[in-house]
């Protein structure tokens, strides 16, 4: 059984349902709270980015993999 959660749009998975919408603006709402605790603990601009572009990359890796899981197939 497929779950319906996201459809894909070239590279991209985009909500379609409620789970789909909740996901999302979960990882939406991580991104943030990382990016100000970050932001809390450095000292310079280069090293809150530095800091939060790799834990950005894995939850964009978790992301991706949750939407193949929860789009349709062709």
């Amino acid at each position: 059984m497929t779950l319906h959660l996201f459809t894909r749009r070239g590279f991209l998975f985009l909500p379609s349902s409620v789970i789909g919408w909740a996901v999302f603006l979960g990882m939406l709402a991580f991104l943030i709270w990382t990016f100000l605790d970050i932001d809390s603990r450095s000292h310079s601009v280069s090293d809150t980015l530095i800091n939060f572009v790799f834990s950005a990359l894995l939850v964009a890796v978790v992301y991706s993999i949750i939407g193949f899981i929860g789009s349709p197939r062709k």
